[in-house]
């Protein structure tokens, strides 16, 4: 299974160390989302991302980013996606790797022109106090009727990261888990790593 790592929603001193001992640990896709941080933060962080890593980052704002480190990875919220219904051929990004968000799993059927989707939150939110998970016991994940990935977001540690394979995910992405403590951001990395 795919793991992703979603940014810390807040800047830390030394999260460009952190994000590249994550990418060396094995780290496949970073999605950078900071909502309230500047553009020319978001830049600053990418360039001090070991420039291999840049083709495994994904940009959640300032998509016009992607021209200055050859960024292939775009993210688009649901309201945007649903706003602008983005595809790669009406948008010409053939070779773009573009991925979204939905909260009812009958929308994947509806995706046009998207490699992987987060879904969620599966389990109670490890960021967001209050916000519960959406999965009951033994739950399994209907047919698709396309080829876009379906990634698990919400409450995932390592303790229950495996039970999303047998549910029929593709990926988790993870936030809380990661970076509630910093000072463990690489060692709980390879804790999921291991179960997944």
């Amino acid at each position: 299974m795919k793991i992703i790592v979603i940014a810390n929603p807040i800047t830390l001193s030394n999260e460009c160390k952190i994000i590249n001992q994550l990418f060396e640990s094995g780290l496949d896709i970073f999605h950078l989302r900071k909502d309230s941080c500047t553009k020319s933060y978001c830049k600053q962080l990418i360039s001090e991302i070991d420039e291999a890593y840049h083709s495994r980052i994904a940009l959640h704002h300032y998509h016009e980013l992607k021209d200055d480190f050859g960024i292939q990875r775009l993210h688009y919220k649901e309201a945007k996606r649903k706003q602008l219904e983005v595809t790669k051929t009406t948008l010409n990004f053939k070779n773009m790797v573009l991925s979204t968000s939905i909260h009812q799993l009958e929308d994947i059927n509806n995706l046009k022109g998207f490699d992987y989707t987060f879904f969620g939150p599966v389990f109670n939110s490890l960021s967001k106090p209050g916000y519960a998970g959406v999965l009951g016991d033994g739950f399994k994940l209907p047919k698709r009727l396309n080829n876009t990935k379906l990634i698990a977001l919400g409450g995932i540690d390592a303790d229950n990261a495996a039970e999303l394979s047998l549910m029929g995910f593709d990926g988790v992405a993870v936030l809380g888990f990661i970076w509630n403590d910093p000072s463990k951001a690489v060692r709980n990395f390879k804790s999921i790593q291991e179960r997944c």
